[in-house]
């Protein structure tokens, strides 16, 4: 039985499952820094004053950790969020290269070969355009979470 044969959801399960591979080195090859941000945030926010205060209050580490630590560390992981989009293209193209996946990084390695400058250049531009969207998309993001960034910094006069 070919892919031409399979029904429109056996088609979507046949690219999911050739997809695991290659989303799961991707994935694997970024979540440490990520996860190295965030630990280095939240315990930068468990010794900050507010915390202590909040803590000799009463009130209970859970909603501690949830209500007041983890929206303050959260800043530093958004806006890394717009730096890995744009690494996670550039990423893509050697995973796609080695995996052998058909995307955008044997078609810019092919267009470098043969010299194919526009191509080239419209590969660096879309990349470029994904880092763009992808620091956009974390400012938006710092925008909804953190109420410091909405007040825009005006004096309560």
């Amino acid at each position: 039985m070919g892919f031409e044969d399979l029904s429109r959801w056996g088609k979507w399960g046949d690219m999911a499952l050739r997809m695991l591979l290659p989303a799961s080195i991707l994935i694997l090859s970024g979540i440490a820094a990520v996860v190295r941000h965030i630990r280095a945030s939240v315990l930068e926010a468990l010794g900050a004053p507010y915390v202590k205060a909040a803590h000799g209050l009463g009130i209970s580490p859970a909603r501690l950790l949830f209500r007041h630590v983890l929206p303050a560390a959260a800043n530093p992981a958004i806006s890394l969020f717009g730096f890995s989009v744009a690494a996670l293209l550039s990423g893509s193209l050697l995973v796609e290269v080695v995996t052998g996946w058909p995307g955008l990084g044997p078609l810019i390695l092919e267009a470098t070969l043969s010299r194919d400058s526009y191509l080239v250049i419209g590969g660096v531009m879309f990349s470029a355009a994904f880092m763009v969207a992808g620091n956009f998309i974390a400012d938006l993001m710092l925008l909804a979470c953190d109420p410091r960034i909405r007040t825009g910094g005006q004096d309560a006069n």
